[in-house]
Formats: C-alpha cells, sequence, structure tokens
C-alpha cells in the first residue's frame, strides 16, 4: 500500500450554520488543555450531524469513505465519533509523529533544524519529511511513537521508505493532540501548535491546503496538519488539527478516501461540506456566534 507523499489537507466547506468570531492561525496562541487521560464517551450524541457529514460525501459519488473523531479538550469528551478506530493512510499527518519523536530525544530543535522542523509542519514540506525519516530510522519512528503514546491503531508503512503509507485512526491522531496539548513542557507544545497555526494556503509543493478545517471554520482559531496522497487505488485526504471556538477547544480528525478516479477538486470540497456539517452540532457545546 502505497501513498504518495504530497502533504496535505481535506476537510469541509458547504453551508456553514454559523461563524467562529475569533481569529485563525494567531501564531503563539497557548493551546494548553487538561485532557490527559482517554475522553468520556458520549453514546449517540451528535448522531444527524454524522450523517450529514456522511451524506455530503455519498452525494458526489466514487465510492467515499468517511472517519471522524472530535474531542472536547475542556470536557475532556467525545463529541462525535464515526469509525474512530479505523485505521487508514494518514499522508503527511504522520509528520506530527515524525516531529515528536525528534523533540523526545533532543527537544525543541534551534538553528537551521528548528526552520526545517517548521517548515516540515507549516507547509508541509516533504524532503524534510524524508529526510528525518531516514535519519531517525523510519518506520521505527513509528513503533517509538505508537508506544510511547498508547496508540492503539497505529502501524508503520509496509515499505518502509514510505513514510505516507503509515497507518492511523481519527482516535488515535486526536490522542497525539491530547499529547502535545495537556502532556508536552510548555515550550514544545509551542513550538509545535506555532508551527501548525501558520500553515500557509499553499503547501510547499503548492497544494491548497486551506480546505477541510481552515475552510469549514473560517474566522476560527485553528492549528492544522493536513494530508493528501494516493493509497491502494484511492485518494486520501485527511484534515486534522485544533479548533477553537469562543469558549471551547476542540481537537478534530476527520480522514476520507475514495475511488481514485475522483478529481481533487471534488474530494476537497466534499471532505470541507463533510467537515462544516460538523459545526452546528458544536454550537451547543461551545459558545459560537451565529452568523
Amino acid at each position: 500500500m502505497k501513498v504518495l507523499v504530497g502533504v496535505a489537507a481535506l476537510v469541509v466547506a458547504g453551508v456553514l450554520v454559523a461563524v467562529i468570531v475569533l481569529t485563525g492561525g494567531s501564531g503563539g496562541e497557548d493551546w494548553h488543555s487538561g485532557c490527559a487521560s482517554a475522553p468520556a464517551e458520549v453514546a449517540g450524541k451528535h448522531a444527524n450531524a454524522v450523517a450529514e457529514a456522511r451524506n455530503a460525501l455519498l452525494s458526489k459519488g466514487n465510492d467515499p469513505l468517511l472517519e471522524i473523531e472530535v474531542v472536547d479538550l475542556d470536557a475532556c469528551a467525545v463529541e462525535l465519533s464515526w469509525k474512530a478506530d479505523q485505521p487508514q493512510p494518514t499522508a503527511s499527518v504522520v509528520k506530527l509523529l515524525i516531529a515528536l519523536d525528534l523533540i523526545d530525544s533532543s527537544g525543541v530543535p534551534s538553528g537551521s533544524e528548528e526552520k526545517a522542523v517548521h517548515t516540515m509542519l507549516a507547509a508541509s514540506d516533504d524532503r524534510v519529511a524524508s529526510s528525518l525519516w531516514q535519519q531517525r530510522g523510519g518506520p521505527a519512528i513509528v513503533v517509538r511513537q505508537a508506544k510511547r503514546l498508547g496508540l492503539a491503531h497505529t502501524s508503520p508503512p509496509a515499505e518502509a521508505g514510505q513514510w505516507g503509507s503509515t497507518q492511523m485512526s481519527p482516535e488515535d491522531v486526536v490522542t497525539v493532540y491530547r499529547y502535545i496539548t495537556a502532556q508536552l513542557p510548555e515550550e514544545e507544545r509551542e513550538f509545535l501548535t506555532e508551527a501548525l497555526e501558520s500553515a500557509p494556503r499553499n503547501a510547499a509543493d503548492g497544494f491548497d491546503q486551506h480546505f477541510g478545517i481552515p475552510r469549514a471554520f473560517p474566522g476560527a482559531d485553528w492549528a492544522v496538519k493536513q494530508g493528501w496522497g494516493r493509497s491502494g487505488g484511492r485518494r486520501v485526504l485527511n484534515t486534522t488539527g485544533l479548533v477553537r471556538t469562543a469558549s471551547r477547544t476542540f481537537a478534530v480528525a476527520v480522514m476520507g478516501s475514495w475511488n481514485e478516479n475522483v478529481d481533487w477538486t471534488t474530494a476537497t470540497t466534499a471532505l470541507t461540506a463533510a467537515t462544516g456539517a460538523l459545526k452546528g452540532s458544536l454550537v451547543s457545546g461551545g459558545n459560537w456566534n451565529l452568523g
């Protein structure tokens, strides 16, 4: 199973039921949370929102698959979940594990390495990711981080050089964000989240990575790591990150795939619509101003 190591972003557009009043990508915001333990499960919560998100993908055809996990980091509770324990290729989302592995061994990078890691996360630079992947043992990075963070549905790629084929579930991706926000020391947390907040519209390879979370939640504070690629005859699109409303903070992972004959515009538009469908269900959970 191979994923073309493009890096990137999927997520949802469509009709927005609310407008958040904070500014995205603020750079330097503190994303600290207290959600270190496993979040409480809330059975059946927001089932209509999940159905709407699924319909957003189904309406575009091309055999879509969708997996979702949204956790309220303030309440430390699952807000939305759909097939959240099902692993799929990460594409560039695995760069979170690469960065964490480096920080675990030597702390916050400095000098040219600091700039390189920032670029890997913010602009999703594949060249930096490939270099660090090779230097640090490739698949061993995934094995170490899965053990350290307790990632139950994460595994390294079958072919050692294909880092984008690393498998993770939405539940595990959200666990990574919980670890970053609740367990990392302040300096390390701020280094990572500042890079994720700084994601430019165009990634290092020119791909528009402001779909999904950035496009579905205009005006929100966000810190994202996106992913795109091909795997096993399918296009893979993932939008993941932190989203802050006026009063609550959420960790979000929306992961999708389609038959590879779907075009990128159709896929990213559908996933953005699916992500946007989740927004209304969170209005009651946080102080979202209606536009």
